[in-house]
């Protein structure tokens, strides 16, 4: 008689182990961001917060400012979604672009990323984590150039595609760098809408 298979349950509780703890380490540094600052909070402290080694940080983050941009990959396909699926994909023009721009500056601060506003706000307040917050934007601009390059059948972006995408990048982080400093938390769209409207004059 052939052995049975081994029951599958145990992948699925170490996944949900590894989801939990991961969840635990990261709220854990959010807090102690907000509390005490990004540049004076330690490894060491947040892992004592969350109840883990620095070992077990290691584990799941390479740096302390990856908690902060765990998501710049699922942030840049998310935004190349949005553009990809935008109604007007007759032309390549910054107007074409505000649409789905200023769509994925509302669902980065939806109530369905409740640590999105958090993280959002630690990093646009943080001087030191601006390099990293160009890297992202960079990384934003040249996904969303090869998307519009592949949109007309070049395997690459020509001039016109970086330039378009570069103004409507430009535009959302306009928006960013502005929003923590209105008293609205749903501003950001607005100021986002806003910024296309500055650059089409």
């Amino acid at each position: 008689m052939p052995a049975k298979p081994a029951p599958a349950a145990p992948i699925g509780l170490r996944e949900r182990n590894r989801a939990r703890t991961y969840a635990e380490i990261a709220d854990a540094a959010l807090d102690l961001f907000e509390r005490q600052g990004y540049d004076a909070t330690t490894v060491d402290q947040i892992a004592a917060a969350a109840g883990v080694s620095p070992a077990t940080f290691f584990r799941y983050f390479a740096t302390k400012e990856d908690v902060l941009f765990a998501d710049e990959e699922a942030s840049a396909a998310a935004l190349v979604e949005r553009v990809s699926a935008r109604t007007d994909r007759r032309t390549t023009s910054v107007h074409a672009l505000a649409e789905p721009v200023v769509a994925f500056a509302e669902a980065m601060l939806g109530p369905q990323m409740p640590n999105s506003r958090r993280l959002t706000t630690l990093v646009m307040r943080t001087p030191s984590l601006a390099a990293r917050s160009l890297r992202m934007r960079l990384r934003w601009e040249r996904d969303v150039a090869s998307t519009l390059a592949g949109e007309s059948g070049l395997p690459a972006p020509q001039l016109e595609h970086t330039v378009v995408a570069s103004v409507a990048v430009s535009c959302l982080a306009s928006g960013l760098r502005h929003w923590p400093h209105t008293s609205s938390p749903d501003a950001l769209a607005t100021l986002v809408r806003e910024a296309f409207q500055h650059a089409a004059h």
